[in-house]
């Protein structure tokens, strides 16, 4: 796969969730959760499917270009694993259009995937990254992302750190674990707004009251804007993006890299001057555990500029 399918599996994986809500009724069942992580594979490998098969020009969303491939991988799915009598796919003895040239490649390896089946791999609710991330010889390093691969990436992770806070908060029912996952998979990881599954339909799939969804959805909009808004390498880019005429096509180079990094120190060494003692001391703490390999060399640095006085204090540990 290619940097740009990648990109758009990573943006769209919550497509798959939307398809499951919307067409796949089987809440009632004791082993749906297990069903669920399998159906939700299957939905992946059609988006995959989708992803390579996609062509900009053609002018259509991917979205609806995608919606319909993990249509027929999850159904393809429900037919062949979770029936109880398996029926193979009908064959026929006519000879199949032949297609042109630019096509014939890829629709002949697609035909033979799809003869196979899809391959059962484990897949876990971090699927995005296991399944956009797969290296290449050719593949460019992380430092030449675009502007906008970093953006999306520094989301994703406020999404799930908001949706291990708000998770983690006290509920009477005993579910918010479960209404998270769906407003995360759901909205806050569907890129197009007219993908997003509206909150009314997450709580009647949830059982909850509209309020309870909305509240829940509420906090975890806080959670991440609080956390993007303490990113400055966030709102750096984010600047950067708006200004350039390139925008998140951009492409972050070292020089662009370095730049991101003084801000990044500048702002660590703002927030240490203004912290109490024990913040600075955790601070310190996250900087040692968060040093690469050559932390002996600083230390030893450091150390030496120090006074007597102040060196022979620093090894009685006063």
């Amino acid at each position: 796969m290619t940097d740009e399918q990648r990109r758009l599996v990573r943006d769209n994986v919550g497509l798959v969730a939307v398809h499951l809500r919307r067409n796949v009724v089987n809440h009632c069942n004791p082993k749906w959760e297990r069903e669920w992580d399998e159906l939700f594979q299957e939905g992946c490998l059609g988006l995959i499917r989708a992803a390579t098969a996609f062509r900009v020009e053609h002018g259509i969303p991917f979205a609806a270009f995608a919606l319909p491939r993990i249509h027929n991988a999850v159904s393809r799915a429900i037919q062949t694993k979770f029936s109880t009598i398996y029926i193979p796919p009908q064959r026929t003895n006519r000879t199949p259009r032949r297609p042109p040239h630019h096509e014939a490649a890829s629709i002949g390896v697609r035909r033979d995937e799809e003869a196979r089946g899809p391959k059962a791999f484990e897949m876990s609710g971090d699927l995005a990254d296991r399944a956009t991330h797969r290296h290449r010889p050719d593949a460019q390093p992380d430092h030449h992302q675009t502007i906008g691969e970093r953006l999306r990436e520094k989301y994703e992770r406020a999404v799930k750190e908001a949706a291990q806070t708000v998770s983690s908060r006290t509920s009477t029912r005993g579910d918010r674990e479960r209404l998270v996952r769906a407003l995360v998979e759901e909205r806050f990881l569907v890129p197009e707004e007219s993908s997003r599954r509206p909150l009314r339909h997450i709580a009647r799939d949830t059982r909850s009251s509209y309020g309870r969804v909305a509240d829940c959805d509420k906090q975890l909009s806080e959670e991440i804007r609080r956390t993007l808004e303490a990113d400055p390498e966030f709102r750096a880019l984010q600047r950067l993006s708006k200004t350039d005429p390139v925008g998140g096509e951009l492409r972050i180079d070292e020089d662009l890299e370095r730049r991101l990094a003084g801000i990044t120190a500048t702002e660590f060494t703002r927030r240490f001057a203004f912290a109490a003692g024990d913040e600075r001391a955790a601070m310190l703490q996250s900087l040692l555990e968060l040093s690469p390999g050559d932390l002996d060399e600083m230390v030893r640095i450091r150390v030496a500029t120090l006074s007597p006085d102040a060196r022979e204090r620093l090894l009685r540990g006063r």
